[in-house]
């Protein structure tokens, strides 16, 4: 009977000699295209499941409407005390904008010079395609795991909709999951266990409007009230977080991950700290010789973990107030609440743990100032984590790509996460 150990050898072999059908299937799913806006992801959620299903794996199609379709598979029971895994992805990606600004063709879902190129190469179909091809390697090996895995590819992600993960969750599609992992990008030595809290709002100011010719003495620029707004706001960036020690020690560790390795230079760590305030959109006034009436601004703030949005949103108030600023306030896009998975999680340590073994002994878990759907799968109680190949400073970028030794890690990364968080019937 095989041991554990021996399962990792026989699994790491075969997707090392797999390795060219990985990358082909991370090229197929590049070069069908996803574009979210429109988010109409029937194709691509048709060749997944198609995909899996000459693989000999069932697969459940799930459409939330408007063709937001998920991919869903399950292998194995959760029995008593069992874990339930979960591999979780996005299927939509974000437009590719001009094309004519692009080195080559956004979907070429191809390799050259060791590159994997196209939009999603990074975020995030060849993380995609590491999670479905472990899936596949798992199952066409025999391997005997205990416990319960799943896989979950998703759509509405990149504009932060309600069905994809979400509904899945609502619907109790992964009911009884423990831990998961979501391909999304990383850098290659340090998973994102946590992320700040996203918190939009449009605020509506009204002025009273006038000749053109008599401002500032004649009519209330709304504009004007406007400006005053935005830079009595920067004061949130002042508002200071309640951090158990444990956190802090994160956030020390993430700071300095992100000076060294984000590319952002010296001082960049201090968003982990700090309520970000970035002004959007700002449209205002009918003509310009007319005193503007409505100023409409749209804020994109970002909550550190130790304050909540209702912290945020109340001081929100209180500055528009000591400012003497009346504004309707409308939250809108990305809600959610700053969150986290501990380091000392069996899912974070686990993975950690196998890429430590596989690729750098130092690597640990850091946290994120963007939004994914590891938000969603917290908020239901859901352990996760996020780890998946990437160029980062081409992510949502023009020449999008990957590197290709980078995907194939990926998946011996899940797969050795997966071997080890559910074990094996022996």
């Amino acid at each position: 009977m095989s041991t554990a150990s021996s399962w990792e050898e026989r699994v790491l072999q075969a997707i090392d000699e797999s390795s060219e059908e990985l990358l082909k299937l991370a090229g197929l799913l590049i070069q069908t295209p996803s574009e979210n806006p429109e988010g109409d992801c029937t194709e691509i959620a048709n060749v997944i499941s198609g995909y899996l299903t000459e693989a000999g794996i069932e697969t459940e199609l799930h459409d939330a409407g408007e063709g937001r379709v998920s991919v869903v598979s399950h292998r194995g029971e959760k029995g008593e005390g069992d874990r339930h895994l979960v591999f979780s992805g996005h299927h939509d990606v974000v437009p590719v904008g001009d094309e004519n600004r692009w080195d080559f063709p956004p979907f070429a879902g191809d390799i050259v010079d060791g590159w994997l190129r196209g939009r999603g190469a990074s975020d995030m179909k060849a993380g995609l395609a590491g999670l479905m091809h472990t899936y596949i390697i798992l199952e066409r090996l025999g391997v005997p795991l205990k416990g319960k895995l799943s896989f979950a590819s998703v759509p509405d992600e990149e504009t932060g909709g309600p069905r994809g993960a979400h509904w899945l969750l609502e619907q109790g599609v992964l009911d009884g999951a423990t831990g998961g992992i979501i391909a999304e990008p990383a850098e290659r030595d340090h998973p994102t266990i946590g992320q700040k809290g996203s918190n939009w709002f449009r605020l509506t100011i009204q002025g009273t409007p006038g000749h053109g010719s008599l401002q500032p003495l004649h009519g209330v620029s709304a504009n004007l009230l406007g400006a005053r707004a935005i830079m009595a706001l920067q004061k949130l960036w002042d508002m200071k977080p309640v951090q158990s020690e444990e956190l802090k020690q994160l956030i020390a560790d993430s700071k300095q991950y992100a000076e060294e390795r984000e590319g952002y230079g010296p001082g960049i760590g201090d968003v982990f700290e700090h309520v970000t305030i970035n002004v959007g959109k700002i449209e205002g006034g009918t003509s310009t010789n007319v005193v503007a009436d409505t100023c409409v601004i749209e804020f994109d703030t970002r909550v550190p973990l130790g304050l909540s949005r209702a912290e945020v949103n109340e001081r929100v108030r209180e500055i528009l107030a000591e400012e003497g600023i009346e504004a309707e306030i409308e939250y809108l896009g990305f809600m959610s609440e700053p969150n986290w998975t501990p380091p000392t999680d069996p899912i974070v340590e686990t993975l950690v743990d196998a890429l430590r073994d596989l690729s750098d002994p130092q690597a640990q878990g850091v946290l994120q100032w963007a939004s994914s759907d590891a938000r969603t799968f917290r908020s239901h109680g859901i352990p996760v984590l996020q780890y998946g190949p990437a160029d980062l400073s081409t992510i949502h970028n023009f020449n999008e790509r990957a590197l290709a030794a980078d995907v194939v890690l990926a998946a011996k990364v899940y797969a050795l996460t997966t071997l080890r968080y559910l074990g094996i019937t022996e």
